[in-house]
């Protein structure tokens, strides 16, 4: 896809970040996990964690050296920890155990942001509005 962007418009090929909402934020997160050189940054609005683990091994500290990739979690308040079965312990919690599994990597800027009572689904234009006006 990037030749083809690149082809309509000029691109900062070191600033480049990817989100994803949704499935598409545990695509962003395997994204980071396996090529965290590949974008400046990486933004994973309401990651569909309940659907699979997400765990940071030491392959990723590997490839995570000489890369000083920034990483945006967001979610919001109003969402379950899972949509599919009981919700146990606090609904962020996944997101929260990432978060610091994360943070104690060196090289690794890490931010979480909450939108304030919104669901699943409304956090989609929020986050995406929110990662344009970054600056």
């Amino acid at each position: 896809m990037r030749p083809a962007v690149a082809a309509q418009a000029p691109i900062n090929l070191h600033q480049q970040t990817l989100w994803g909402h949704s499935y598409g934020g545990l695509l962003v997160l395997h994204a980071l996990l396996n090529r965290p050189g590949e974008f400046a940054h990486y933004a994973a609005a309401s990651p569909s964690l309940w659907w699979i683990d997400v765990n940071v091994d030491a392959g990723f500290k590997q490839r995570l050296k000489g890369h000083q990739p920034h990483v945006l979690l967001m979610r919001g308040t109003a969402e379950p920890g899972n949509p599919r079965g009981p919700n146990i312990g606090q609904p962020d919690q996944r997101m929260q155990a990432l978060k610091s599994q994360l943070s104690g990597l060196p090289g690794l800027t890490v931010d979480y942001h909450t939108f304030d009572g919104m669901s699943h689904g409304e956090t989609l234009p929020a986050s995406l509005r929110y990662v344009l006006q970054a600056p």
